[in-house]
């Protein structure tokens, strides 16, 4: 009982000191290779560990062979997270099929601005239309000649004035 008592509070150990790591990185996409050094690394310095223990208090030497497993796991899942925090900070996104083509809107917050882009075959798309993004009551995307609504999960006046296109969110 004492060694899963022991592993739990090593696990909630890792678990906060590694999400404190993750969230002061703050990983955007372009890192998201790091992760293939990050997760070998929680799991040698562990393993580490266990070997110095190995040859001072013997007792906890597997407490860290079985928690070097575990924070190979806890650095995999907040690092995965943490880059999807960021992204949700810093875009939105929505798709919706008219005929054959998929076209998926995304919102820059930072920068109050927005794509559309299309895409007809898989694994190709092209950037059909950028401009402004509004927030109000309701959202508008505004180019130099277009504007659109978004309002409670529909796109307003996409090819005529008339139109109402339920938008699927894009979770991340």
């Amino acid at each position: 009982m004492k060694f899963a008592i022991r592993t739990l509070l090593l696990s909630i150990f890792d678990f906060l000191i590694i999400w404190l790591w993750v969230n002061q990185m703050n990983p955007d996409p372009s890192v998201s290779i790091g992760i293939l050094i990050l997760v070998p690394f929680v799991i040698i310095l562990n393993l580490i560990i266990a070997l110095i223990l190995f040859f001072t208090y013997r007792k906890f030497t597997s407490l860290f062979l079985i928690n070097s497993i575990i924070a190979g796991i806890l650095m995999y899942y907040l690092f995965i997270k943490g880059i999807d925090r960021y992204q949700n900070e810093k875009l939105e996104s929505w798709e919706f099929y008219l005929q054959d083509t998929t076209y998926v809107i995304t919102h820059w917050k930072i920068e109050k601005t927005f794509s559309i882009i299309e895409s007809t075959n898989p694994g190709s798309s092209d950037v059909f239309l950028e401009g402004k993004f509004i927030e109000k009551d309701e959202s508008y995307l505004t180019t130099d000649s277009t504007k659109y609504k978004i309002k409670n999960g529909y796109l307003f006046g996409f090819r005529n004035v008339t139109d109402s296109i339920k938008l699927t969110k894009i979770e991340r």
